[in-house]
């Protein structure tokens, strides 16, 4: 769950951030940043969430996707009264993921079915972007960093 959301307007969207936390399938204690952006446009919300170094190895969101996206939903998704059917999702990892040295951010894109509750997928549904399309829609979401919106949360 989530303490304390954080909402900001920029040019082409407005976007929910949040650190959420769920109990990951290993059993342990998980936690990421969530950011659900709501396009001004016609477009549909997307929901990245980030990986940060917090987290213990055998509990990342990669390996639990749906119990992230679950938890996410829950702290952003029903308040901004987004469509869980249209959300687009996205795994986010970069330096902020890890305490060793890291390359640039990565993003992969992840199916997710909802089922009323909570959402369902597995690994087959996770598809890696590539570099370049990866750093395109970075920038044009102009995300805060991961850095910044922990320390925004009181979390750095």
């Amino acid at each position: 769950m989530a303490r304390r959301v954080l909402e900001d307007e920029i040019a082409q969207a407005a976007v929910s951030t949040a650190l959420v936390s769920w109990r990951h399938e290993s059993g342990r204690d998980a936690v990421c940043l969530a950011r659900l952006m709501r396009p001004c446009t016609g477009t549909a919300a997307a929901l990245v969430l980030s990986e940060i170094a917090k987290n213990p190895d055998d509990a990342g969101i990669a390996s639990d996707f749906p119990g992230a996206a679950s938890a996410a939903w829950s702290a952003l998704g029903r308040a901004a009264d987004a469509d869980p059917s249209r959300l687009s999702w996205f795994a986010h990892h970069g330096p902020f993921s890890s305490h060793g040295p890291t390359g640039l951010d990565t993003l992969t894109e992840v199916t997710l079915v909802f089922d009323g509750a909570r959402f369902e997928g597995d690994l087959a549904g996770h598809t890696p972007l590539e570099p370049k399309a990866a750093a395109g829609l970075l920038d044009g979401w102009q995300l805060e960093p991961v850095e910044g919106a922990l320390v925004r949360l009181g979390r750095a």
